[in-house]
């Protein structure tokens, strides 16, 4: 009997995975995909048709994950997947809504894992609370964010990519975008990889980090915050890159 008691409290004391909750919706180039995480990482792939697939894995690693929950809701020509929380209100069915972790404690934890695969020319917007953000091979206009956790970008076209609590890690395969990409993480480093014939005006700022560059750049400042402009060959895209504590570092690919 004792032996049996200790077997079933081990195996209670064992995370809950593999719950699986699956969405598919048909996009068209240029609609816009949002995913909206809290508790969990983010994983995103390019897919071979038109249609995107987003698998939210649940792990309960302790206490109750019933009112944890993934939703997919389309609205002012948004498609959006969402994690919500229904402890403050049962009935809540919306990614609208107070989003409150106070059950998110010692007694009760839950992730959320998003696997999701996307078709090409799409607008994407991606963002977490506690995990990383991981993307990869994308021919897709993205923009992602989080607060704990690193930021892993491959891909065409990017407007913003930022953590607090991490760092970016970023490879521009082909530079399209529009506008100013903005890289930015507060306790992290910044490494940026742009093709080698590169056109662009770059600027940056770090408080407590080196700046090394593959490209050419004229860096102001030698202790305390250091900061550097520069035009990359003929010059055009805007990139802004800041940390503050964390080095910045720009390849050639």
């Amino acid at each position: 009997m004792r032996t049996a008691l200790v077997t079933l409290l081990a195996l209670a004391a064992l995370p809950l995975a593999g719950q699986e909750t699956r969405f598919t919706k048909t996009l068209a180039p240029g609609a816009r995909l949002a995913l909206e995480n809290i508790n969990g990482p983010i994983t995103i792939t390019q897919s071979s048709g038109r249609t995107a697939e987003i698998i939210v894995t649940k792990t309960v690693r302790k206490g109750d994950g019933a009112f944890v929950k993934a939703i997919m809701e389309e609205s002012g020509g948004v498609v959006r997947v969402c994690t919500i929380y229904t402890n403050r209100d049962a009935n809540r069915s919306t990614c609208k809504g107070n989003n409150s972790t106070s059950r998110q404690d010692g007694n009760n934890q839950v992730e959320m894992r998003y696997d999701v695969r996307v078709p090409t020319g799409i607008i994407l917007d991606a963002q977490s609370v506690n995990g990383g953000i991981t993307a990869k091979g994308l021919d897709a206009d993205v923009s992602l964010k989080t607060v704990n956790g690193a930021i892993v970008f491959e891909g065409s076209t990017a407007h913003h990519l930022s953590t607090v609590n991490g760092g970016v890690r970023a490879t521009i395969l082909r530079p399209t975008w529009q506008g100013t990409l903005e890289v930015s993480a507060v306790n992290g480093g910044v490494e940026l990889t742009l093709p080698a014939s590169f056109d662009g005006e770059v600027s940056g700022q770090t408080v407590s980090g080196g700046i090394n560059s593959e490209f050419p750049i004229t860096v102001e400042g030698k202790w305390g915050p250091k900061s550097f402009h520069a035009t990359i060959g003929r010059g055009g895209r805007k990139l802004s890159i800041e940390t503050v504590n964390g080095g910045i570092t720009l390849k050639k690919r």
